[in-house]
């Protein structure tokens, strides 16, 4: 079957510092897929590549086998492919409802139409109020997304994510400075939100990614060291030297 997401010998350097030294990546269609890696490993570069944010010197991006390469994000994001980032991007004097609807605009074919009147707009209000649900913000409908909790705003981020209908879906750091408890309800949402889509994601919490990925790939040094199941990854000697230190003990 064709993967859902495919990168080949990706390549890209910022002036003399290459920092994606040959990337090859196969994602199957619905599946969680982790890319994990010590700091400065390339791994939000990648995600700049794949979505669009950056233009590679050399290789291929496959999207449902389709070429995306040097797309722009717009024309990635409608080939269905969306990304959330590690620093919220919302818009903060916005309803939570209303981020939802704006993120469902284009699916409808609305574009960037704002003179439309988007209340009586019923298929937009429908997916706003599913997406809704299923991030389980009912209650905070009408806050201004800059008004929420860190924990809340990174559930909103995910359901803009997939409000347009994306079917494959980029998470980058989607867990990051949560506390326990707010982590473990992220992973319940993640979970949930990725049912029938396929998910990659960048995360440092070894114990997010081995609780959520079925496959992981390991990047360090701009290169994938291992891919495949958690636990051949957890075990691979390549991956233990590439997380000397505390992160090496998660791998135990």
């Amino acid at each position: 079957m064709t993967p859902a997401l495919q990168v080949a010998g990706l390549h890209k350097a910022f002036g003399p510092t290459k920092i994606i030294r040959g990337v090859d990546l196969a994602v199957a269609r619905n599946e969680r897929h982790a890319v994990i890696g010590p700091n400065g490993a390339g791994k939000s570069t990648l995600f700049h590549l794949i979505s669009g944010r950056l233009s590679a010197d050399a290789g291929q991006i496959l999207l449902h086998g389709q070429d995306i390469s040097g797309l722009s994000p717009h024309a990635i994001f409608n080939r269905g492919l969306a990304r959330s980032f590690q620093v919220t991007s919302l818009f903060p004097r916005l309803s939570v409802f209303e981020n939802l609807r704006a993120a469902a605009m284009r699916t409808h074919g609305c574009g960037h139409a704002f003179w439309r009147r988007l209340e009586g707009f019923a298929p937009l209000r429908h997916r706003a109020e599913e997406v809704l649900v299923l991030l389980g913000l009912e209650r905070r409908r009408n806050v201004l997304a800059g008004a929420l909790a860190y924990a809340d705003q990174r559930a909103l981020e995910i359901g803009v994510t997939i409000a347009g209908g994306a079917e494959t879906i980029l998470l980058d750091e989607p867990t990051a400075g949560m506390s326990r408890a707010e982590t473990e309800r992220a992973v319940t949402l993640i979970r949930r939100v990725s049912e029938g889509r396929t998910l990659v994601m960048i995360e440092h919490d070894l114990g997010v990614v081995f609780g959520l990925a079925n496959t992981i790939s390991v990047l360090a040094e701009g290169r994938v060291i291992a891919s495949g199941p958690p636990d051949a990854v957890r075990g691979d000697p390549a991956v233990r030297t590439a997380y000397l230190g505390a992160a090496a003990e998660a791998l135990a």
